[in-house]
């Protein structure tokens, strides 16, 4: 019984040491319960046998020890939920890629404690690995990998089924085992990614001692598994943009001016004006990003309208400005789509409505007109009134912005108004 309560004492004294503090205080507490109950027997002058003593101090520990584990298990739970937290927020507000697999990174190694991680993603052809991210894994480490000693990870992607492998390993997976020796790693889980069963790479968390992976570790490895593969999709979709920004896009607006010459530039322009004035309001950088696509292709609809009426030397007849006015809904219904830019297809729809309600295709007003839109509407008059057309000569600077200013509340939003004639459109 003596034995008992030396040993939780020492069990105690070893989780201080470890700032463990909570199971120290947990098994304080039981040290405290155990004198207490044989401080109450003393008192009460209940006499019992040292072997009765004995088998309640044994329940005793029992049931601490099993309160231990669950408090552990609780940490562990707490800990992985707040990860997942953590890396929902920074899938849903980081900027960039690098901050999101960076947040991914950072609590992998919090929750499993390993030496280093990296992350093959499968390339474009389907049959080679490329390196997605890694976090302290040599470049040489990844030569090796990609050169041929990948089949432990094609393992992991044609199984769909996380896999530990220790070192030294001898069969089929002989060569990675060796590459793993090689730079020090005794351990490596692998673990697949998948996204809507369709396999996109592997995540590998290496350590340099053996490592012992319960079921439950699996399973929570597998949760944050699952957070990678739509930060990894939320990546790629990045990228695709960005590649129909190069491509796509600029055909389009190319397209566009060569139908209608004295447009030649206008939606660059725009393009540019609308992220100006997006960075000024504070805009996150994907708003930045697509709000400077809805300025590239705001008038991508006038692919639909008659050369004749967009190169028209003088004022539009009534059936001729009713075809007109149906460019932004021309150009909704081709952005809405293509994919990652339907979020636009309103912001373009909506450019020529007007703070009093008086704009069209649908009359709306004030706030109910979104403020990306309030943005391009603003952009495109300017750019418009500066710009000259077949029927007059193009605005100076000071006129533009004095007819900007004048329409502060009726054609457009005021506090955009203000912010616009701040730190644009300068008079020349």
């Amino acid at each position: 019984s003596i034995g008992i309560s030396v040993v939780t004492a020492l069990i105690a004294l070893y989780s201080y040491s470890l700032k463990r503090h909570t199971v120290w205080l947990i098994v304080f507490i039981a040290l405290i319960i155990f004198a207490c109950a044989r401080l109450l027997l003393r008192l009460l002058h209940i006499e019992v046998s040292e072997f009765f003593l004995l088998v309640i101090d044994i329940l005793l520990l029992g049931i601490f020890v099993y309160a231990l584990r669950i408090f552990r298990d609780y940490e562990k739970t707490s800990t992985y939920l707040k990860a997942l937290w953590d890396i929902d927020r920074a899938i849903l507000t980081s900027l960039t890629p690098q901050n999101i697999i960076g947040a991914i990174e950072k609590r992998l190694l919090e929750i499993t404690d390993c030496n280093a991680l990296t992350i093959y993603k499968i390339g474009k052809n389907g049959t080679s690995l490329e390196t997605f991210a890694n976090y302290n894994v040599k470049r040489e480490f990844h030569k090796q990998i990609l050169e041929g000693n990948s089949e432990f990870i094609w393992q992991l992607i044609s199984s769909k089924k996380c896999s530990v492998l220790e070192c030294p390993c001898s069969g089929k997976n002989s060569g990675f085992s060796k590459v793993l020796d090689e730079f020090g790693f005794q351990s490596c889980l692998g673990v697949p990614l998948v996204l809507r069963g369709v396999p996109l790479g592997s995540l590998l968390l290496l350590t340099e001692k053996k490592k012992n992976y319960i079921k439950k570790d699996i399973q929570l490895i597998e949760g944050i598994a699952r957070q990678l593969v739509i930060a990894m999709e939320r990546i790629q979709t990045i990228e695709k943009i960005k590649e129909m920004n190069v491509e796509s896009v600029l055909a389009l607006v190319q397209a566009i001016e060569m139908r209608d010459p004295c447009t030649k530039g206008h939606s660059l322009s725009v393009a540019n004006m609308a992220k100006e004035i997006a960075e000024k309001l504070d805009m996150s950088a994907k708003e930045l990003e697509l709000i400077e696509f809805a300025g590239l292709l705001h008038d991508v609809g006038k692919i639909v309208v008659s050369e004749d009426i967009l190169q028209k030397p003088g004022p539009l007849s009534n059936e001729e400005w009713l075809i007109m006015k149906k460019h932004p809904l021309y150009s909704a219904e081709i952005i809405k789509p293509v994919k990652n830019l339907s979020d636009i297809s309103e912001w373009i729809k909506y450019h020529h409505e007007r703070w009093d309600g008086s704009g069209y295709p649908e009359g709306l007003k004030g706030e109910t007109i979104p403020i990306y839109s309030r943005i391009l509407a603003i952009c495109d008059a300017y750019s418009a009134m500066t710009e000259k057309r077949p029927y007059r000569d193009g605005f100076t600077k000071d006129k533009a912005r004095n007819e900007i200013m004048e329409n502060s509340g009726k054609q457009f939003d005021p506090e955009i108004v203000e912010i616009f004639l701040k730190y644009m459109g300068d008079p020349s």
